[in-house]
């Protein structure tokens, strides 16, 4: 397709230069000649989803917790590990305070207002305790894979609707039994609970399940969840309530696990990171998810054949993707922009566009809701090389990468949703 049009750039060229025809500005950049301003969209363009490694979620800004099971990409769940220890030794000693009696234990969550799918499903957390010692891999990480063993007994439970901006937090009453015995401990001033180190030993750290049998939104939390130990105090008059909190902290072990299990979808084959699936495998769709590793990977072929053509000069390249219609909504968002980087055939990174694609959202009938990209410096550099290569650019989501579930559903069936590469060139007719 071809069709010529007079680009706004170029008409403030012929302005400064007080032109009165395209032929008097053809001389000024060519001596002699009219140009012609056009384009055209039918570049070949193939679109294809590669998954990427672990992603490290420690050292992260939120906890991420829920399940849930996308048609297309399978059910993606998230659970949180974490060690908690007292908030220092002089707030955990209640030797010396007369009238005291337990009240309960629980674990507060509070929420950082993210979500991920509908949250009018009630979701169930389930608090374990973890029963080997956490530590950090030779690089101080932890990858998303990574999982600690855990009492199968849990020490408490929560079945609730996620209400992330109506309410702050989320509680869970943890056993009595367990409460007890920290509420003696601290009546005793045992170092057990008055030493961080020590309290570590007595409860190596906890984790945070959701019920895997149901299908629930994903909502992200403070990275820091704090476990309290509530009691009464009856020496003052009303009785007043207090507790001892136990808080994690970022320079302890807090980390999401997330896992993806693709084995009912067409995403089944992706094994490697290395690897490609195509778009006519996974019926004319592509797909991109934060958490889950999932991005979007983009070739555009033939482009070095552009440079043998004679009399074209490219001025400019823009790239249109396409979300399918329908497959999001105001629970399961679109993100605004998309990082983009250079890769090789492999998927190996080796640059980063300056440029993000931005969203633009057809708010009235949904139909040309696309992302647009400058693309016009790696079409230009890859003209220019000689050697066969298969670079391509790969789209991802721009920020909390590795702790949110962003998902996006690209098309490219040649009806309704055609990817595009508009390329924007100049020819002189002499």
């Amino acid at each position: 397709m071809r069709q010529f049009l007079f680009v706004l750039t170029v008409w403030a060229m012929m302005v400064s230069c007080s032109a009165d025809s395209p032929s008097e500005v053809g001389t000024d950049f060519f001596n002699e000649g009219a140009l012609d301003y056009a384009f055209m969209d039918s570049s070949t363009v193939k679109l294809s989803t590669i998954k990427v490694e672990d992603l490290t979620t420690n050292g992260g800004t939120r906890l991420l917790l829920g399940s849930h099971a996308d048609d297309k990409l399978g059910r993606l769940t998230a659970s949180a590990y974490f060690q908690v220890t007292p908030s220092s030794s002089s707030d955990v000693t209640l030797k010396y305070v007369d009238n005291i009696s337990y009240e309960n234990l629980v674990m507060v969550l509070k929420y950082d207002k993210y979500y991920y799918y509908d949250t009018a499903q009630s979701m169930t957390l389930r608090v374990h305790a973890v029963t080997e010692e956490m530590t950090l891999d030779k690089n101080n990480q932890l990858f998303s894979d990574k999982t600690f063993k855990i009492n199968e007994t849990p020490l408490g439970s929560v079945t609730f609707q996620a209400l992330p901006h109506r309410t702050d937090s989320v509680v869970i009453k943890l056993s009595d039994d367990f409460g007890q015995e920290l509420f003696k401990m601290a009546t005793s001033d045992s170092e057990q609970i008055t030493n961080s180190t020590n309290f570590l030993r007595y409860l190596r750290g906890l984790a945070i399940l959701p019920d895997t049998t149901v299908s629930t939104s994903l909502v992200g939390f403070n990275i820091t969840p704090e476990m309290r130990l509530y009691y009464y105090d009856k020496s003052v008059t009303p009785i007043k309530e207090k507790y001892i909190a136990f808080p994690a902290s970022t320079s302890n072990i807090v980390y999401t696990n997330i896992h993806a299990n693709r084995l009912t979808t067409k995403l089944t084959s992706l094994k490697n990171t290395d690897e490609r699936l195509s778009q006519t495998i996974t019926d004319d769709e592509s797909y991109l998810q934060a958490g889950a590793g999932l991005e979007l990977r983009i070739d555009m072929p033939y482009l070095r054949d552009l440079k043998m053509n004679t009399n074209f000069y490219m001025t400019q390249a823009i790239l249109d993707v396409y979300p399918i219609r329908k497959s999001y909504s105001d629970t399961e968002p679109l993100p605004t922009s998309l990082q983009v980087y250079l890769a090789d055939k492999k998927n190996n990174i080796y640059g980063q566009l300056s440029s993000k694609a931005v969203l633009a959202l057809d708010k009235d009938l949904g139909r040309d809701t696309r992302y647009t990209l400058d693309v016009t410096a790696f079409v230009k550099s890859q003209m220019e090389l000689t050697a066969f290569n298969e670079n391509a650019l790969i789209f991802t989501v721009s920020s909390n990468y590795s702790t949110s579930v962003d998902r996006v559903y690209f098309g490219d069936n040649g009806i309704n949703y055609k990817t595009k590469l508009r390329i924007y060139f100049v020819t002189v007719n002499n």
